[in-house]
């Protein structure tokens, strides 16, 4: 960093503090397919548990089941 004048000169990398690497890319890569995971298991799930007041077709018998006895 130097100055010139009024005005203050800084360096790429002394602007963001450091360099940015492949290990960056990995963790986002990651943690976006863990956060997507997550969302699925979580989506998955309450579907599956969901009481919004519709039966559920593979506890109650079809109709044709019920009319053949």
């Amino acid at each position: 960093m130097h100055r010139e004048g009024e005005e203050i000169h800084v360096s790429a990398q002394e602007a963001k503090s450091g360099l940015r690497g492949n290990h960056v890319l990995t963790i986002l890569i990651v943690s976006v397919l863990l956060a997507a995971a997550a969302m699925t298991i979580a989506w998955v799930t309450g579907a599956l548990t969901s009481t919004d007041g519709t039966p559920d077709p593979r506890a109650t018998p079809s109709a044709s089941a019920t009319e053949a006895m």
